[in-house]
């Protein structure tokens, strides 16, 4: 290798030791900047997103808000089975047929997996329910969809106490 070098011209060594350097910058681009700037970018997106679906939740603490302070203290309660409650208050309001899925969870909760509803004409059925029927809602996951005011939901809800 020696001998090779010195067989070189000093234009030679100039012109090899550039690329070189230029060979070394690139791949410090390429294996360290670059991941790095990716990475970056990726979490600065999350962020933002991130930071969209908590001003729509705050956005909307007011109406859910609202609908709370609205349950009466002694909600009626039928001897209508749940399953049959849900389904008939949802049917009536017109939110049967975003509801993919109800599950019986034993006599007391169902659980339901709800597509590409209307978020006010969910809350309001779920207020309904509260208010009229004395259903709780055990638990709630709402994702926001693309198009304004659709959402997915999760929930379950249960007559009375825990079941």
């Amino acid at each position: 290798m020696k001998q090779w070098w010195q067989s070189k011209t000093p234009q030679e060594h100039l012109a090899l030791i550039l690329a070189t350097t230029a060979v070394l910058i690139l791949l410090l681009y390429l294996i360290i900047w670059r991941p790095f700037s990716l990475a970056l970018e990726k979490k600065e997106l999350l962020v933002k997103s991130q930071l969209t679906t908590l001003n729509w939740m705050q956005s909307n603490l007011e109406l859910v808000k609202g609908l709370r302070s609205q349950q009466k203290t002694s909600p009626g309660n039928s001897n209508e089975a749940l399953l049959t409650l849900v389904d008939r208050t949802a049917s009536k309001i017109q939110l049967r047929q975003q509801i993919q899925r109800i599950k019986p969870q034993g006599d007391k909760a169902v659980q339901l997996w709800v597509e590409q509803a209307p978020f006010d004409t969910v809350i309001n059925w779920l207020g309904q329910l509260t208010q009229q029927h004395g259903i709780e809602i055990e638990s709630l996951n709402i994702d926001r969809q693309e198009k304004t005011g659709l959402i997915n939901a999760r929930l379950v809800l249960q007559r009375g106490g825990k079941s």
